[in-house]
């Protein structure tokens, strides 16, 4: 491929400017593009010297010549399609021409990624800027600072395609590169600050004119803060110290941001360069800095604004909520803990918000013991246990209205907790009005609930009935020659016999039983089910055993070893999944000792 052509001859440019242009024929058109296409030269300049318009030639989606040399890398097109320029001025109109997409040959080169023609074009233009002046208007600068259908311009693409050096170059020839801003709201220098390109970010600052927006009504700290550019963020603070106080379209500041994101170092830098920054709102949501942190549970980046910002804690958003009330609504236990832990912040132990609710009422509409339980045993005398809000409601009512949860062992926990807190006659009020709520509910889903349990145990039955009922006629040992059983004097074998007729009839018991769900007494069905449960336990276990002693039978006289870890693990797996079915019920007792109530649990 030739890299340069010569000039067309001067009897060339009279004869085109002697004779009206005439229109390229098709056919000639498909060859001169696919002579583009390749990259052939000698051919390109051939039909160039025969009829001079054919350089204006587009395809359907009207790439030029150059935006083909830009898609293939072809660099010598660039200085071939300018030595047009004596013979056909013309020419230089393809260097500013845009395809359906308004893309020039400059921005197709970027997105193409091919940034050895994007700098041929920039140098060519720059080198011969009096061929491009138009008037008082530069065609070069008038090529730059077009925009494609995305709104995005050289500048843009450069940033994006990570040429640093060629975005350097065109804020150097072009400074109003900087104040375009694409459809999505992105400036360059939101870009850059995105990608972390330093040295752009402080070109761009030495340009007054420079946009800063970003997407969603950010700005380019906030980019800088979302992508972790520190380098960059402290650029900013220092040329724009405006910037830290913008809220995007979210009403998230970038210190807000920071925040989100968990960004210890980050809520360091800016709140050392301004601390004020933790007391601005969020306009959507009105939370503090210090709220969002409870929101989150970041202990650490709350414990940062109490060291710059002590007093920044005690204001609450809209709807009177401090971070105290938004940590426990989101079951945040360390950010409460942290709370009460911290002198500074015990004022917000008894805050109450707009509806005239504590803490403690949030805890209990949560339902959540170990937030319950931190309230109460810390200090209990600085708790206003007692509070009522507008409603003239306490935090006892919160907790028993939260019918959702009322069939949990959470809720029982919580229920019972606060109930303590209420004298004696009102707490067996309570009481009952809690069990009367938890049997309404019941009743309501125990048809459901047992036709489910039953579906499910019957299935269970006739498994564990069959296995006990073959086990029974495959002997271990087998029979002697008189069909007696081998082992009929052996210890282990007399349990085997035992425990697999245990077995096969509270099986078969249980599947009869399942015929009778069809009954909708309340009393009936809850009884059904214990029995069904405690049967079902029985078989389970009988069939572990009836495992174990077969096996044992038939190992022990010759492989006592493992006769016995086998005879072991059989009889006491049934015991360890009954303890770790019942654990949470058993860990319950346990951490409410004398306040358990076993009759807010027969219904769950």
């Amino acid at each position: 491929m030739s890299n340069s052509s010569s000039l067309p001859s001067s009897s060339s440019a009279s004869a085109s400017s002697s004779f009206p242009p005439i229109t390229p024929a098709p056919g000639d058109v498909q060859k001169f593009l696919e002579a583009c296409r390749d990259g052939h030269l000698i051919s390109f300049n051939g039909m160039f010297d025969i009829n001079p318009e054919i350089l204006l030639s587009t395809t359907p989606l009207r790439n030029n010549c150059l935006h083909i040399a830009a898609m293939l890398n072809y660099d010598d097109f660039i200085q071939g399609v300018y030595s047009k320029f004596n013979a056909y001025p013309r020419a230089l109109s393809l260097f500013s021409g845009t395809n359906v997409d308004g893309e020039t040959p400059l921005i197709t080169a970027l997105m193409a990624a091919n940034d050895g023609f994007a700098s041929s074009i920039i140098t060519l233009c720059t080198q011969h800027g009096s061929n491009f002046e138009q008037g008082s208007f530069k065609l070069f600068n008038r090529m730059l600072l077009k925009v494609d259908r995305r709104g995005e311009n050289a500048l843009h693409h450069a940033l994006r395609n990570g040429f640093i050096d060629i975005a350097l170059e065109l804020l150097t020839k072009e400074q109003r590169l900087s104040e375009q801003v694409i459809n999505t709201g992105e400036s360059p220098m939101f870009m850059a600050a995105r990608k972390g390109y330093e040295t752009v970010v402080q070109e761009l600052l030495r340009i007054e004119t420079s946009a800063h927006c970003g997407t969603i009504s950010g700005s380019a700290l906030h980019a800088a803060v979302r992508f972790d550019n520190t380098a960059i963020v402290n650029i900013l603070l220092e040329k724009v110290p405006k910037l830290a106080e913008c809220q995007d379209a979210m009403g998230m500041t970038p210190l807000q941001r920071a925040i989100n994101h968990n960004n210890l170092e980050m809520v360091d830098i800016l709140l050392n360069s301004n601390p004020k920054l933790a007391y601005i709102r969020n306009e959507k949501t009105t939370d503090t800095p210090f709220i969002m942190a409870a929101e989150n549970g970041f202990v650490p980046i709350a414990k940062l604004i109490m060291k710059i910002c002590p007093d920044a804690a005690y204001t609450p958003n809209k709807d009177g909520h401090s971070a105290l009330h938004v940590a426990i609504k989101n079951e945040k236990s360390d950010f409460v803990n942290y709370i009460l832990r911290e002198p500074l912040l015990q004022r917000l132990i008894n805050q109450a918000d707009n509806t005239g609710s504590l803490p403690l009422h949030r805890a209990a509409e949560v339902c959540d013991p170990k937030l319950i339980r931190s309230l109460l045993t810390d200090e209990i005398d600085r708790h206003d246990q007692t509070a009522v809000n507008v409603g003239s409601y306490t935090a006892v009512h919160n907790v028993t209205v939260q019918t959702a949860l009322s069939k949990t062992l959470k809720w029982i926990e919580s229920f019972t907790l606060l109930s303590h807190l209420n004298p004696a006659g009102l707490r067996q009020f309570s009481k009952t009005r809690a069990k009367n709520s938890i049997k309404k509910k019941a009743i309501e889903e125990i048809k459901s609930r047992t036709e489910k349990y039953t579906s499910n145990t019957s299935l269970v039955a006739a498994l564990l009935a069959t296995i006990t009922f073959a086990a029974a006629f495959t002997l271990p040992g087998g029979p002697t020659s008189d069909g007696y059983p081998l082992f009929a004097s052996n210890r282990a074998f007399q349990a085997f016999l035992i425990s697999d007729t245990i077995a096969m009839c509270c099986s078969l018991t249980v599947a009869f039983l399942c015929i009778l769900t069809t009954w909708e007494d309340m009393d009936f069905l809850l009884n059904y089910r214990n029995t069904m449960r405690v049967l079902m336990w029985c078989a389970y276990e009988a069939t572990g055993i009836a495992f174990g002693t077969g096996l044992y039978t038939v190992l022990m006289p010759h492989h006592n070893t493992v006769a016995l870890p086998i005879l072991v693990l059989c009889v006491i797996l049934p015991p360890i999944s009954i303890l770790i079915t019942y654990w949470h019920l058993l860990m319950l007792r346990l951490r409410l000792g004398s306040l358990y109530d076993g009759d807010l649990v027969t219904y769950i």
